[in-house]
């Protein structure tokens, strides 16, 4: 089970540090004491194998502590943004039919009426053990962090029935399409993924090891666990450093980070803005990325300042955790196409179907299905919804429909070629948008680049784009359509390219096209 990993370093490295949370540290003996008090809290309200519980805080001591006393307790932890709508918070509340939640006071009443819930455990913003709620007659028990800390810290005694089968976490999705869905996944998928990782990130005891993908997004299970695998210490990165590529810049070198992983967007910002040639970071080993498609332009220019570091491209969709990678080499910085998403990996299988349901050979083009342990049980609630992603192919009985579309090159590596659901039609053209934001990329003053369409009476869709552009720069939109025009067919050039200060972002840190869609609405 995946809290064993917290129990073998404890006992191993019992006074090395687990987590660091700003000024404050927790060693391993101290977390899995913790833990262990989270545990037993949650037994005693009669919350075991099968329940789910709600992570729904910030990052933070209390939430690595929350999340593995879930786990110690026999259920599954369900992270929620703490930055998401009161609605979200009820729906995934009772989608889940969740039977405890761990929170702070502001959300309590919000929660008060869900049927499910047993109980509400409130952690202050830094808990002082003061906080003292009155109990309401037929309202879920209310429980403080001083209620918590009241705990024996003694080993929670295992469950007999366990299972690898287990659930281990269930992870929502942003649900910008409609109703947000559940991810489950086990404890035998999140292991096959954990081993793998710790083992290909060669992380050490003592290592410091970044956690900046929110819980909520499945980064963090990497984060989280191959950190405690190998006895290395969690650095918590505070969220409000991502918009600051400077200060997160110095964040790393300060902290002597080993292990960085997040999204490329971020890695970006550091190039672009960060002012990274400032340190050495003799510390960085190991640069890990994944979620989105990194573009070279950046990647080129990071690998350039930081030439120490290995960096890897980790890719897979939630629903499987990840299941190929690809190690950044000297000649994948003079390619012109994007990166690779490498060779299988977790002890997956990968398979390439074309659109007529023939598996696909070298240099075809396909939808990549994914077979193997890292595979999520199902979407939480939705049977047939899983039924439709989840099934047999052609070459394999049961396999993952990611809807990624790859090819796979002469030498076996496979490429990423985008999304079945980001191919857009306009003036009866097929266009990749993500194509169109690789070319404006290459513009010299483009620092970011999204595109997308609009509906259009005549035309079916208008081919829109927005830019970031570097500072003090003079290139007018103008410029950047006759840009496209030099490397793009006409029917691929944007109708308009819009100018602002910052792409507008999803809390995991990828481009919020909805958000995009609304803002090019309103510039029509």
């Amino acid at each position: 089970m995946l809290f064993q990993y917290l129990e073998d370093s404890a006992r191993a490295h019992s006074a090395r540090i687990a987590v660091i949370d700003g000024e404050r540290t927790y060693s391993y003996e101290e977390l899995e004491a913790a833990s262990n008090q989270m545990a037993r809290t949650l037994r005693n309200q009669g919350i075991g194998r099968g329940d789910r519980v709600g992570l729904h805080l910030d990052k933070s001591l209390e939430a690595i502590i929350g999340l593995f006393g879930i786990l110690k307790a026999g259920a599954a932890y369900v992270p929620i943004d703490p930055a998401s709508p009161e609605w979200r918070l009820n729906f995934i509340a009772r989608d889940c039919a969740l039977s405890g939640v761990i929170t702070i006071p502001t959300w309590h009443a919000s929660l008060r009426d869900v049927e499910s819930l047993r109980c509400i455990i409130l952690v202050e913003a830094r808990p002082t053990n003061t906080l003292r709620v009155p109990q309401e007659q037929g309202a879920p028990v209310t429980l403080t962090w001083a209620d918590v800390r009241a705990q024996s810290s003694a080993p929670v005694e295992p469950l007999a029935e366990s299972s690898p089968e287990d659930l281990a976490y269930i992870l929502y999705t942003s649900g910008s399409t409609g109703q947000p869905k559940g991810v489950m996944l086990s404890h035998r998928a999140g292991h096959a993924f954990v081993d793998w990782a710790f083992s290909v990130a060669g992380v050490r005891p003592g290592d410091r090891v970044s956690s900046h993908a929110p819980l909520h997004f499945d980064l963090s299970v990497f984060d989280v666990f191959a950190t405690a695998k190998g006895a290395a210490t969690l650095v918590l990165v505070p969220t409000s450093l991502s918009v600051f590529p400077r200060e997160l810049a110095d964040f790393i070198a300060y902290k002597h980070i080993a292990i960085w992983y997040s999204v490329p967007s971020v890695l970006t910002q550091l190039v672009a803005r960060g002012e990274l040639s400032r340190h050495g970071f003799p510390n960085l080993r190991t640069v890990l990325f994944a979620g989105e498609v990194f573009p070279l332009k950046y990647l080129r220019q990071l690998v350039l300042t930081l030439p120490r570091p290995r960096y890897l491209n980790l890719y897979g969709p939630t629903e499987t955790n990840v299941c190929t990678f690809h190690l950044v080499t000297p000649a994948d910085l003079a390619r012109s196409e994007p990166l690779p998403i490498g060779q299988v990996c977790c002890g997956d299988e990968v398979f390439v179907i074309r659109d007529d349901g023939i598996l696909a050979g070298a240099g075809e083009e396909g939808e990549l299905c994914v077979a193997g342990p890292t595979l999520m049980s199902g979407y939480w609630g939705m049977e047939e919804r899983t039924r439709q992603v989840l099934g047999p192919i052609p070459g394999h009985a049961f396999a993952y429909r990611t809807g990624d579309r790859v090819i796979r090159e002469s030498g076996g590596a496979l490429c990423f070629l985008g999304r079945r659901d980001d191919m857009v039609k306009v003036r009866g053209h097929r266009i990749e948008l993500s194509a169109v934001e690789e070319v404006l990329l290459r513009h010299p003053d483009v620092e970011e680049s999204a595109a997308l369409t609009l509906p259009d009476d005549l035309t079916g869709n208008e081919l829109r784009a927005f830019v970031v552009l570097r500072d003090n720069a003079s290139t007018s939109p103008q410029d950047l359509r006759q840009h496209c025009a030099n490397y793009l067919p006409r029917y691929m050039v944007p109708t308009r390219i819009d100018a602002c200060e910052a792409l507008p972002k999803t809390t995991t840190g990828k481009k919020d096209k909805v958000r995009l869609q609304e803002q090019a609405r309103q510039l029509v």
